[in-house]
């Protein structure tokens, strides 16, 4: 006859428990993994705000078309599904869905392309309401506002953050550093900077100190004629323009549109008309506060060399 050991009491008990145990610690551990993937992540927008986002963005939408090109440049421009009307740099940017801009934005259009992004030109002065209609979307929004050529490579460099791709953002930044290092150091040494006047139409409506376009012709080489008046944006007359005497004049329209600013009196008198420094850069380089403005920059600075 087998003999039945009996185990002693408990034994069964704490056996059965030590699984049960190991199952809950398992199930707490996944749980709490979980619980970190979900947990938002938080970048600084070009405004300096904090923006928080559930993970890297797959589906952004770009209301602004310096944006667009930067993050064209930074190699992510498959996951734009919308932009604006506006945005025509680079060519691949016409064939996005359009979502009007940042003045007639179609919030439907902009919904239905389900975006975990959207991406805004704004101000540090106030909140443009396109950036109220996305907070009452709780859609998230990037916003941008550079006002020097430094503030735009600052803002790819975070834009590439929010991206996933950091590499890339160091290597663009990088190369658009040098580019402009190397038009500084092409500027003969000693010579006097060029004074600049640039007109946006025919009514000599021009950029102040502070502005952007200021900091773009400083950047080129050059002295902004209209720099003390620490405005964005002014008109100045045509005495005051016959006054300042540019050496170079910019007229940030297309030449066939600007017969009305030739026949503007006084205009012929001018020294830059005289010599033929009057030049007709492409507005999209040197107004856009995006990466291809280091191409507007060097295309004035050679023509404030005299090239």
């Amino acid at each position: 006859m087998t003999k039945i050991t009996k185990a002693p009491r408990g034994v069964f008990r704490k056996s059965l428990a030590l699984p049960l145990v190991f199952s809950l610690l398992l199930a707490i551990s996944l749980a709490f993994i979980a619980g970190c993937a979900r947990r938002p992540k938080t970048y600084t927008d070009g405004l300096g705000r904090t923006v928080s986002l559930e993970g890297t963005p797959k589906r952004i939408v770009s209301l602004s078309p310096a944006l667009t090109e930067a993050v064209f440049s930074l190699g992510a421009g498959d996951r734009l599904v919308g932009v604006s009307t506006f945005c025509n740099r680079p060519e691949e940017a016409l064939d996005i869905e359009k979502v009007g801009d940042a003045f007639t934005l179609n919030t439907e259009k902009l919904v239905s392309l389900k975006p975990d992004l959207v991406l805004v030109a704004g101000s540090r002065d106030y909140e443009t309401q396109v950036e109220k209609d996305l907070a009452r979307l709780g859609i998230p929004a990037w916003v941008s506002g550079p006002s020097t050529v430094a503030e735009v490579l600052e803002d790819i460099k975070a834009l590439s953050e929010v991206l996933g791709v950091e590499k890339k953002g160091d290597e663009l930044v990088a190369a658009l550093s040098r580019e402009l290092d190397a038009v500084r150091a092409a500027f003969p040494e000693g010579q006097e900077k060029p004074k600049v006047f640039i007109t946006f139409d025919s009514e000599l409506w021009t950029s102040g100190g502070g502005s952007f376009v200021d900091d773009v012709i400083t950047a080129a080489g050059g002295i902004n004629v209209a720099g003390e008046v620490k405005e964005q944006y002014l008109q100045l007359s045509m005495e005051d323009l016959l006054a300042k005497d540019p050496d170079i004049i910019l007229v940030a329209i297309p030449e066939e549109m600007a017969e009305a600013l030739a026949a503007r009196p006084g205009w012929s008198s001018l020294r830059a008309v005289k010599e033929g420094k009057v030049f007709f850069p492409n507005p999209d380089l040197i107004s856009r506060p995006g990466p291809a403005v280091i191409e507007g920059i060097k295309e004035i600075a050679a023509w404030l060399r005299g090239e």
